[in-house]
């Protein structure tokens, strides 16, 4: 199982993330690799939808909601209503 916390020491990030980010970037990724399972969408997505996540999640969204809905909108995917 991949998990966002490898994507955030990878970029060396880990100092910019408090538990509280890095649990709801956590629930956001563990999200999205579910939709992304059901749409038939291979394992290579999750490194760049773990990314964008990290993305957005530095510029202040905590809600692992929206993490997730503004990551798989970002590669073609609808939100959900």
């Amino acid at each position: 199982m991949t998990s966002v916390v490898r994507f955030v020491k990878e970029a060396e990030l880990g100092s910019v993330f408090d538990d509280q980010a890095t649990k709801a970037m956590g629930e956001a990724f563990e999200a999205a690799r579910k939709k992304l399972d059901e749409a038939g969408q291979s394992s290579v997505a999750y490194e760049a939808v773990a990314k964008r996540i990290i993305e957005i999640a530095k510029s202040g969204e905590r809600d692992p909601n929206q993490l997730r809905d503004r990551a798989l909108t970002a590669f073609g995917h609808k939100r959900r209503p």
